[in-house]
């Protein structure tokens, strides 16, 4: 997805619990997305070229997801984020 012309990041604050079940279907689709590629991997392989552009498709997307993965991930080691109740500043 492209960003907007004139994005700027922003920092939101979001509840822990939030964070974590984001992180959980991330998980899951990664899981499932890896299934589907070995199962079409093995019953059409890539040597049509719509099979192989299926097969690139689905590796961009978990590559997409085990990105927004680690985005996500408990920031603990960025500067000035603290635990205040369940919310991270």
């Amino acid at each position: 997805m492209a960003e907007p012309t004139g994005y700027e990041p922003e920092r939101w604050r979001m509840l822990k619990d939030d964070i974590y079940a984001a992180q959980s279907a991330i998980r899951i689709g990664i899981e499932n997305s890896q299934e589907l590629l070995d199962e079409h991997e093995i019953k059409l392989g890539r040597t049509i070229r719509s099979n192989r552009l299926t097969a690139e498709r689905m590796e961009l997307e978990i590559e997409k997801m085990k990105a927004a993965l680690k985005a996500i991930e408990k920031p603990s080691d960025l500067p000035n984020t603290k635990l205040v109740g369940r919310l991270w500043q």
